[in-house]
């Protein structure tokens, strides 16, 4: 009897799947992440310290310690191992939020190209270097864009290792905003959608196997046409909409904006396997922005009322964990 209870035991422990170690992989719309110094190849004018908002190297400093507060507390004071950022202006600000604030002892890598954005509006990656290995990173143009004078970001698409033993490919998104409503806007972000599913299925072709995460700033939300064309991807967040919550608020409206979509490979993994996603909040990232709308996200700015919070969009993550086995490495 003894030794059929040690044999079950031993076979138990060599069997059982268990979650050995996880990654937090995190999305953050920064809301305007400008430096404080002229580029005249982009419209930011209005981020320059003589400027009628007065975009003045300590309002600059202020809005990088508040972000870097709020990306290492989410994940228990040492950030996420990925987190894909929107509305970062350019190489510089992810530098100097990465090395100039408390972000500095976690030793982020970046991943950033330049947009089409007029706004120099761009979209980008910071990873911790001992958690994520870079490979290679391109920013894939949305197809069929033809409105030449709002060009819109870029998809961007990086491949890299994941806790040096699994390749993994992260897009970040930001797609075209609900300018001139829905009926002038939506058909822009179906062609968003629609590049989207076009790298996927270009990855899957050249290996079914591709574990695949996009997250970003849709301007969607994950029921509409856009993000139900990107059928590859299972959307994450449905269960945050239904549930009522949202990324950004508009009034009392909450709106789940910012989203995590993966593959099936990670969804049911053998050896990589996702979490549930999540809004990520704390007390410090609500105020009153408008009188009587109630909490929403503090943000950086209202109008032109300078407010020194944090974002207009809320952080969204999920955790992606290798799957061990007992007695085997």
């Amino acid at each position: 009897m003894r030794l059929a209870i040690f044999l079950c035991t031993v076979l138990i422990l060599f069997v059982v799947p268990l979650h050995a170690q996880h990654y937090r992989i995190a999305f953050w719309n920064v809301e305007n992440l400008y430096d404080t110094i002229n580029d005249p190849a982009i419209n930011d004018e209005e981020f320059l310290p003589r400027a009628k908002n007065a975009w003045t190297s300590e309002r600059y400093m202020t809005k990088l310690n508040n972000l870097s507060d709020i990306i290492l507390d989410m994940n228990e004071g040492k950030g996420p191992s990925i987190l894909g950022m929107a509305e970062v202006e350019n190489r510089k600000v992810l530098e100097d939020l990465t090395t100039k604030t408390k972000l500095k002892k976690q030793k982020y890598g970046i991943v950033h190209h330049n947009s089409r954005d007029k706004r120099g509006i761009d979209v980008a990656l910071i990873y911790k270097k001992k958690d994520f290995r870079v490979l290679t990173s391109y920013m894939v143009p949305v197809a069929g864009w033809a409105d030449t004078a709002y060009p819109t970001r870029d998809i961007l698409l990086v491949k890299g290792v994941l806790g040096k033993t699994d390749t993994l490919f992260v897009m970040v998104n930001h797609w075209p905003s609900r300018r001139g409503g829905e009926q002038e806007s939506g058909p822009r972000r179906l062609l968003a959608a629609q590049t989207l599913q076009r790298i996927c299925d270009s990855l899957k072709a050249i290996d079914a196997g591709s574990r695949i995460i996009a997250l970003g700033d849709f301007n969607d939300e994950p029921r509409d046409a856009s993000l139900k064309a990107v059928v590859s991807l299972q959307n994450k967040m449905d269960s945050i909409k239904q549930a009522g919550d949202g990324t950004h608020y508009y009034k009392k409206e909450k709106s789940v904006l910012d989203q995590i979509l993966v593959s099936q490979t990670l969804n049911g993994g053998t050896t990589l396997k996702c979490g549930t996603a999540y809004i990520f909040k704390q007390d410090r990232l609500f105020a009153e922005v408008y009188k009587g709308d109630g909490p929403s996200p503090k943000r950086t700015w209202a109008g032109s009322r300078y407010i020194g919070g944090y974002s207009d969009h809320l952080p969204v993550y999920i955790d992606i964990y290798r799957i061990a086995v007992k007695g085997k490495k």
